[in-house]
């Protein structure tokens, strides 16, 4: 990727988010130096204070921070928020109260690119490897070419320079979203057309958040020829091309297709839950809450559609130390660094899989298969293979649709996948990122995006 790759793209797409934190003074600008030794001074050495970290539900869970005690004897004092507060809090004056905050790419975008309030991480100071980190992030441009000029989008908001030494953003975790549902109501869904198909009018639940959903109604939209496009463009979206979009979305709110939007991660699984709802296009966590609630679902293999225009879309999580709040001393800035690093260790793919995220380091299998270190076990042959090869359980499964990770017992030691045996939805991991439709940003033309978008939630 050349520099002009690098930085062709407008950084005034976050503006209507900056716009709405007038006090960005006190918390970017200068040099990385500067920010340090004018931020607060109080050091976390020897647990003399907690880490400070802001993210969402999601990003930042309890057991991360109890992983992290356990390696630094360091406590973290967690603020959980969404994304919206997240950028809010830490871009509108109160980035000195955390060291580090979380979101997820379509949200990180206005903290590490227009603002600047974080601190690149150098690959030295944490456990990426490039031959044991996944090459969806070690080479998009070739693992993801299929996605043409959409994965110069995540190199702009991974990688802080050109020859790929500092991460800008580094990721922890990272999915590939998709339609989930209910299949006694549902035979099958492995398109975002199949959100839209009258036979579900009603029965719907659909996000109602524009930097996703839109993207997904244009690879409908596109794929189907409804709308002129082309891959590269559908992360990215012209103003004619949301136009499109928002028109379609609010035909067919105000038909009655939807049975709800959803801007909250428990709306969502209440609607599946519930049953008001048999098909929307759900986080894989709603879908694992769902089915512990007892009402199946599934979660789709998706396909890319007709033109080869739809598929998973593709995000990632990650974690960043704060300019104002990383501290006075550079020893507060490598406890931080030994946040993210906990996260490329033995015992987090283990965890998260539970959720069904996935790590960056999964290619790892002497650690993350296999291994153990600081951090914990490794997530053991069985619960690795169902996550990342494809196979099955080496138990039965008799409900596939109401299986739950979180309390399957998984064997630590070598055996067989059972022919009855339940199997991951949604396939491979490497299955999952060749059918991959689009890379979640905040777009270009955001601000246009937004004023639009009040028409449909209004609607």
């Amino acid at each position: 990727m050349t520099k002009s790759e690098f930085s062709r793209r407008k950084l005034v797409k976050y503006a209507a988010v900056a716009g709405a934190s007038t006090a960005l003074a006190g918390c970017s600008g200068g040099s990385d130096d500067q920010n340090l030794e004018e931020a607060r001074s109080d050091s976390m050495d020897e647990g003399s204070r907690p880490l400070t970290w802001i993210g969402p539900a999601w990003a930042a869970r309890d057991g991360q921070a109890e992983l992290y005690k356990e390696v630094t004897g360091i406590d973290i004092e967690t603020t959980t928020a969404a994304v919206p507060t997240v950028q809010q809090r830490v871009l509108g004056g109160e980035a000195s109260s955390f060291d580090a905050f979380s979101a997820e790419t379509s949200g990180a975008g206005a903290l590490v690119n227009d603002n600047s309030v974080h601190i690149p991480v150098p690959t030295d100071d944490v456990s990426w490897e490039s031959d044991t980190i996944s090459d969806l992030f070690s080479s998009p441009a070739d693992r993801l070419e299929h996605l043409g000029t959409q994965t110069e989008t995540i190199n702009e908001i991974l990688w802080q320079d050109e020859e790929q030494t500092e991460l800008k953003f580094p990721p922890h975790v990272y999915n590939f979203d998709a339609v989930g549902y209910n299949p006694e109501y549902v035979d099958e869904a492995n398109l975002w057309s199949d959100v839209f198909d009258d036979q579900y009018e009603g029965r719907v639940a659909l996000g109602a958040t524009a930097s996703i959903t839109i993207p997904e109604a244009l690879m409908h939209l596109v794929d189907q020829g409804m709308v002129d496009g082309k891959v590269g463009d559908l992360n990215n979206p012209t103003e004619e091309q949301l136009d499109a979009a928002i028109d379609f979305l609010i035909d067919q709110k105000t038909s009655g297709q939807f049975r709800s939007t959803w801007t909250a991660y428990g709306q969502s699984v209440n609607l599946m839950a519930s049953e008001e709802a048999v098909i929307g296009d759900l986080w894989q966590p709603a879908a694992l809450d769902t089915r512990r609630s007892g009402t199946p679902i599934t979660y789709s293999t998706m396909s890319t559609g007709q033109k080869g225009l739809q598929g998973y879309r593709y995000w990632y999580g990650g974690i960043s130390p704060t300019k104002a709040g990383a501290g006075g001393s550079r020893s507060n800035y490598a406890e931080i660094a030994k946040l993210i690093d906990i996260h490329y260790g033995a015992n987090f793919p283990r965890f998260i899989q539970g959720y069904g995220y996935s790590v960056p380091h999964y290619p790892n299998t002497d650690l993350v298969r296999n291994g153990s270190d600081d951090t914990g076990e490794g997530m053991g042959p069985e619960y690795y293979d169902w996550a990342y090869e494809g196979q099955a359980t080496y138990d039965p499964v008799d409900e596939p649709a109401l299986f739950d990770p979180q309390s399957y017992d998984w064997a630590d030691e070598e055996g067989e996948p059972s022919d009855e045996g339940g199997v991951r939805d949604s396939g491979t991991i490497e299955d999952r990122i060749d059918k991959v439709g689009f890379f979640q940003i905040w777009p270009d033309n955001a601000s246009y995006m937004t004023d639009r978008w009040r028409e449909f939630t209004s609607a």
